[in-house]
């Protein structure tokens, strides 16, 4: 069978894990630095939950341009291996409100060892599948260095269960990087962007989608009790036209890219990852809007995404360097300077007099941004 269909099922899951992920994230216990880094183990975890299903998507993108055809087996396969994930938001977050319990070390070490001999199933599968397919022959399903996370992970449910609890959790962390670095490492041109592109759409439609769930149902059925929401829905107004706004630069600016490659994918995946904490950052800064450290956490958001972006821009030129459409549209980072610009002065306004000058300064950017595409039309 074709497996057009099926990637974008598979894409439209783990764009939905991905994001369900910020929804388990507690909120700071007070708008403090102090009540912010006690979440760290929790935002950790998050990152390396993120990072570990964005890889999977990552290696089965460049799998299935290799990939002819599929059968029901790989099918049903995948399926576990998509369950699996769908798990990791729970137990992620179990495992960070239960460092210390080896039940919860347990489950998370477990996910993540079932996560990678399913998927060395599957690709095992897709080569049996597909026996003339010199591509997919290249694939040394054999090579030691391939289960490498395996053996350290195994390592850290020894140490969990003899020595230090958290052991597994460290384990994972280490297997994480190792797979980051063998994904980013695997260069790759991808002459089409197209499923980057509906992956990445889901993750910013999603996001979009969960910013309105997080906002507080008004107290009664009255003017007044929706009105003293007014803080809540302003950050919510003001975190939709960032998402959107991003998404409106991507689309226009893929409308002329003919190419991408691994650079341009995790650059991407990183801006994606700071975005998708837009929502949990919209309801710390709503529940307290005139404290610094909510608002500078937002500022710092946008900020980064900025950064990211600028590496994105000459990421594009390296993978296309002979459109020359893309060329003129990315001759020089005014939008994202002029944001970085715009937004440190608000952080230091806001520190220095008036916090919620961080969000209004985050608008204000959107709109500069706007007014120097018109003008470089």
């Amino acid at each position: 069978m074709q497996t057009g269909r099926f990637e974008t099922f598979m894409d439209a899951i783990l764009a939905i894990i991905i994001t369900v992920l910020v929804l388990k994230l507690a909120q700071p216990p007070a708008p403090t630095w102090d009540g912010v880094l006690s979440l760290n183990a929790s935002y950790l975890i998050y990152g390396i939950c993120f990072l570990i299903i964005f890889n999977t998507w990552y290696n089965d993108h460049n799998l299935f341009q290799m990939v002819d055809e599929i059968n029901n087996l790989i099918v049903v396969v995948y399926g576990v291996l998509i369950f699996i994930i769908s798990l990791l938001p729970y137990f992620a977050s179990w495992v960070s409100l239960n460092p210390q319990s080896v039940p919860a070390q347990t489950m998370f070490g477990i996910l993540f060892l079932a996560t990678n001999a399913f998927y060395n199933l599957s690709t095992f599968l897709i080569i049996r599948a597909n026996p003339y397919n010199a591509e997919l022959k290249k694939i040394d399903l054999k090579n030691f260095w391939r289960y490498v996370p395996v053996i350290v992970i195994l390592i850290g449910f020894l140490v969990t269960y003899t020595v230090y609890t958290p052991g597994i959790f460290i384990s994972c962390i280490i297997a994480t990087i190792y797979w980051f670095f063998i994904a980013i490492s695997t260069k790759s041109e991808i002459e089409s962007s197209g499923r980057f592109e509906a992956l990445f759409d889901a993750i910013i439609a999603i996001i979009l989608t969960v910013l309105v769930l997080e906002i507080t149902m008004a107290s009664g059925g009255t003017w007044q009790a929706l009105f003293d929401l007014r803080i809540e829905f302003l950050a919510y107004i003001i975190s939709f036209i960032v998402c959107f706004n991003y998404w409106n630069y991507n689309n226009n600016l893929f409308s002329i890219v003919n190419k991408i490659d691994t650079a341009v994918i995790w650059s991407i995946g990183a801006s994606m990852f700071v975005l998708s904490l837009i929502p949990y950052l919209s309801v710390f800064v709503s529940h307290n809007f005139y404290s610094f450290v909510p608002q500078a956490c937002y500022g710092i958001d946008f900020i980064v995404v900025a950064i990211i972006s600028i590496v994105t821009s000459k990421a594009l030129k390296n993978a296309d360097k002979g459109n020359v459409a893309l060329m003129l549209a990315l001759k020089n980072n005014l939008v994202f300077v002029s944001t970085i610009v715009f937004v440190g002065i608000g952080m230091v306004i806001g520190y220095l007099f008036y916090p919620p000058a961080i969000i209004v300064s985050c608008l204000l950017s959107i709109i500069a941004v706007w007014v120097i595409s018109y003008l470089n039309r």
